[in-house]
């Protein structure tokens, strides 16, 4: 049967460690109407009846004691101790949340290594906390995760660019690009590391296109790290000054983008893409996005994703290209 409690609500499970935390800091042990009272500071409202419950429930696992002083039952728990804890139930949930969402990029480094820091910082601490944490870790399944397509990443790139970055040096790569079915050499000043749609790229400057583009690790196919140095915050600074475009894609040329979105696509835009525009104006004729990107693949395939809702007014080039594109699919 489901127990109504006022104040804050939490769970059974919360309120017994509450009460098993209560119980361990004090030897001299608290009766049930104390402990009542400390839960109520805490803004849980449960009955004494409730507390001797949970205390019954507790001993079964823990080694809860009682003794009668002055007519008055005291309980305590006299095998465990939570000196120096500084985690709260929600510390703990949080750190099973991240441990859940960190899941998806275990096939990276970085991903691995940020799972097992997790399990050491909890299993470091007061063994109540790993047990509280075991219990909420179950509380939460990230749907559809793990299962995406993974680079498969050698570590030492990842490690190496990571260095690179840190110590601010250029790196020699061996390249494979995808659209050329190329390799090429290239010297690259790494600004920093990205996850697009879980893929691990290094964005910074290639020296040999003298431009800054993006390489997915998994592409690297040889690396060496260089003694020669770059102003890694002067460069950054100044590439993310000329480059403040949409979605963070850049491009060679920025450009005005305004489209028109129709249907129930407006209600989604204005939830969850405003902040992507510099205005947005809505009328008769529906939705008008108005901002500024580098126009690059990444953006085109954001757009077509809205399929028939979505008009393309600038650039007129760009709604050119869609409509070729959608002539094209009819006549095959």
């Amino acid at each position: 049967m489901k127990e109504e409690s006022k104040g804050k609500d939490i769970s059974v499970s919360q309120r017994q460690i509450y009460i098993l935390s209560l119980l361990s800091e004090n030897p001299k042990g608290y009766q049930a109407e104390e402990i009542r009272q400390r839960l109520h500071n805490w803004d849980i409202d449960v009955s004494k009846r409730t507390i001797t419950r949970d205390i019954d429930e507790l001993s079964l696992n823990y080694g809860i004691g009682e003794e009668e002083r002055g007519g008055k039952t005291y309980y305590f728990a006299d095998k465990y101790t939570l000196k120096n804890v500084d985690f709260t139930i929600e510390d703990l949930a949080s750190f099973a949340f991240a441990k859940e969402m960190l899941k998806e990029y275990s096939h990276l480094r970085m991903g691995r290594h940020a799972v097992s820091l997790i399990d050491k910082i909890v299993e470091k601490s007061a063994s109540l906390n790993k047990l509280q944490f075991d219990a909420l870790s179950g509380h939460l399944k990230h749907a559809g995760g793990h299962a995406g397509n993974h680079d498969v990443i050698d570590a030492d790139v990842e490690r190496m660019i990571q260095n690179a970055i840190d110590n601010q040096n250029k790196v020699e790569i061996e390249y494979y690009s995808f659209s050329s079915d190329e390799s090429s050499r290239r010297i690259v000043r790494p600004y920093q590391m990205l996850l697009i749609d879980s893929y691990l790229c290094v964005e910074g400057y290639c020296e040999l296109r003298r431009e800054v583009r993006r390489f997915r690790l998994s592409r690297i196919q040889d690396i060496k790290v260089l003694d020669e140095k770059f102003d890694l915050n002067r460069e950054l600074s100044e590439f993310e000054r000329q480059n403040d475009a949409f979605l963070k894609l850049r491009g060679t040329r920025v450009e005005k983008l305004e489209l028109l979105f129709t249907g129930e696509s407006i209600r989604y835009v204005k939830e969850y893409e405003a902040k992507r525009s510099r205005q947005l104006v809505e009328d008769v004729d529906g939705l008008h996005f108005y901002g500024e990107a580098a126009v690059a693949p990444d953006v085109v395939r954001w757009i077509r994703g809205f399929g028939p809702e979505v008009r393309v007014i600038k650039p007129e080039w760009l709604a050119k290209q869609l409509q070729a594109e959608a002539k094209e699919i009819v006549e095959r």
